[in-house]
Parts: C-alpha cells; structure tokens; sequence
C-alpha cells in the first residue's frame, strides 16, 4: 500500500490550463517546483527512526497527472495513525505549507507566457 495524495481543485486547473496550447510546459515546470519543495518540507517533516520513509518520498508524473508519495508499506500508517500508534503527519503538511508558492509559480508562469504572446 503506497500513500499518495490528491490535491483535485489544482489537478482540474491545471489540465484545464494544460488544453491552451504552448502552456503545457510552463505548467509543468510550476508543478515540478512546488512538488520539490513539497517532496523536501514532507523529508523534513518525517520522523525518523530508520531513514527509509524519508528516502522514500518523492513525486512523479503520469498520464494521469503528478503524484507525490512514499512507496513505503508503513508510510500511510505513519501520516493518519493507527489505533495503537498517533498520528505524524509529514505529507500533507508539506502539501498544505506550499500550496501559496504552487499559487505565484503557476500565476507568474502563465503571466510570463502570456506577455511572451504565448510563446516559449
């Protein structure tokens, strides 16, 4: 079981935005800045005890969009608690922490593209 998350206002935006064409890279690179900040703030908000979960997390793109998670079997056991053991959640404050910088990136991204007339 690998927990990931799904942030779907942002998603609908920007495959939205991703049907002008020409914007689809600058689109790309305001999500892969945001989710390296993400992917560095969850490493940071991880406990540790062995390592492996803060090696573990990272971000990816598909078809179906970006995802950011941990392959790890424990990770989502760690981020929403058990009944025996407290929640630590490190992925969705990490999430949450950037959500403002995904805002000016994919603004000033798309703001930048627009006074190029729409060229790279």
């Amino acid at each position: 079981m690998a927990l990931e998350f799904k942030v779907e206002g942002i998603e609908k935006l920007v495959k939205a935005l991703s049907q002008i064409q020409g914007l689809d890279e600058p689109l790309a690179e305001a999500m892969e800045l945001y989710l390296e900040k993400v992917v560095d703030d969850a490493k940071a908000f991880a406990p540790i005890r062995t390592g492996r979960l803060k090696r573990s997390i990272g971000f990816w793109r598909s078809e179906g969009g970006y995802h950011v998670g941990s392959g790890v079997s424990y990770a989502p056991f760690v981020e929403f608690g058990t009944s025996r053991m407290a929640p630590r959640p490190f992925l969705a404050p990490a999430l949450s922490k950037n959500i403002s910088l995904l805002k000016a990136t994919l603004l000033g991204k798309i703001e930048a593209w627009f006074r190029r007339g729409g060229k790279r």
